[in-house]
């Protein structure tokens, strides 16, 4: 009987990119290559290929589309936040990841979460040892990380530090294929795995390009990036980058990444927009807080946690003197992401057709609103209602 080829991607939207199949590969008989909208999807090589199948093994994506298979024995809500307020304003929602890090870097333990990388403007999971190199992996990033390398280095970490533990961030889809490869390689009890309650990811082919433009107009030396400034508040958040020491919008490219253009296929056939989930613990924002804890609303941000695991359970009691908590339930907290994925949009093939052969320059005049985000053009926009707000009144005094 002859060897069967796996079967790991017939359709776009099987496949998250997650590259598990390619690090469990023995014969390397895996690649995975970009396609046309600059998303990574693998290759057999049949000549390599000796038909084990390890692959498919470790394809947790297809599994939980199929047959999902969740733990969520002890599956608690609360709304959370740092007591630092500096914790808070330098996160995306209430602090939450920095403070689960704290407790693991602090006893001496890694952290494996994605940082973008500005030699080449890409975000990668990286190995984290230090709170310094750990608040560069805070915030939101609308870009999907390169993983391959990462989960080498993570499985090589664990093996060369034996008394080391590690806690590990990601995407739903990313925490799931590193639950399977833990488990494969007999890490996985050394292991806590935390996954963010995600929009979806976009392309990073499309963000090199688009950065790219900006640089070229703007400058070279881009020294930040934020898709979630909180400086106007949690539920008003600014995106930008740095560039030569001026703030630049970057505001034509999270529209494509909110409006859903710019995501990958699986994303809208994503099987962890729920509750339960593969990981330990969820994080995310608690959006519409103020519908259900009112008194616990912060306009800084407030964490949703969810604990699926015993061992998530108790990573949340021993930081409880180190946040704010509230208890919640599965009802209150759910959002769009916890119930279903982003829809695909209707238009969203003409978006990628129009990329291709239109270029980048009409998909910004074409899809996405023009307005200039900066905190210069609003003060300017707040200073003009102000200032006509005077004028009637002063009108109506001097009527009088």
């Amino acid at each position: 009987m002859g060897k069967r080829t796996p079967n790991l991607c017939n359709k776009k939207a099987e496949c998250c990119g997650c590259t598990a199949c390619d690090v469990i590969c023995p014969m390397g008989a895996i690649e995975f290559k970009y396609n046309s909208e600059g998303f990574l999807y693998p290759q057999v090589d049949d000549d390599k290929c000796i038909g084990c199948l390890k692959c498919e093994e470790v394809c947790a994506f297809k599994r939980d589309i199929i047959n999902p298979e969740f733990e969520n024995s002890n599956l608690k809500v609360y709304a959370s936040k740092s007591k630092d307020k500096n914790v808070i304003k330098n996160s995306s929602s209430g602090g939450m990841f920095t403070v689960f890090s704290d407790f693991f870097l602090d006893n001496g333990d890694a952290v494996a979460a994605c940082k973008y990388l500005y030699k080449s403007d890409t975000v990668e999971l990286s190995i984290i040892l230090d709170k310094e190199s750990r608040d560069d992996a805070r915030g939101s990033k609308y870009i999907q990380a390169e993983l391959k390398n990462s989960f080498n280095k993570v499985i090589t970490f664990l093996k060369e530090n034996p008394d080391k533990k590690m806690l590990i961030v990601g995407t739903g889809c990313q925490i799931a294929a590193m639950d399977l490869i833990l488990k494969k390689q007999n890490f996985r009890d050394r292991v806590i795995l935390i996954d963010l309650v995600c929009h979806g990811v976009a392309s990073s082919n499309l963000w090199k390009e688009y950065i790219k433009k900006v640089k070229i107009q703007k400058g070279t030396n881009l020294s930040h990036v934020t898709f979630k400034n909180k400086r106007h508040g949690w539920e008003s958040p600014s995106t930008f980058a740095i560039i030569n020491d001026k703030e630049v919008s970057i505001k034509p490219y999270s529209d494509w990444f909110y409006m859903g253009w710019s995501l990958r296929e699986s994303c809208y056939n994503c099987p962890y927009s729920r509750i339960e989930r593969n990981s330990d613990i969820t994080i995310g924002d608690y959006w519409g807080i103020q519908n259900v804890i009112p008194d616990f609303y912060d306009n800084m941000g407030v964490s949703l946690v969810i604990t699926h695991t015993s061992t998530g359970s108790k990573l949340f009691e021993d930081v409880k003197s180190k946040i704010d908590f509230r208890i919640s339930n599965e009802k209150d907290c759910l959002q769009p992401r916890l119930v279903s994925p982003q829809l695909k949009p209707n238009d969203r093939d003409r978006f990628w057709n129009d990329m291709q052969y239109k270029g980048m320059d009409y998909c910004i005049n074409n899809y996405v609103e023009h307005y200039d985000d900066s905190f210069k053009e609003q003060i300017k926009s707040k200073i003009k209602k102000l200032s006509a707000k005077i004028q009637k009144l002063i009108y109506r005094i001097e009527s009088k």
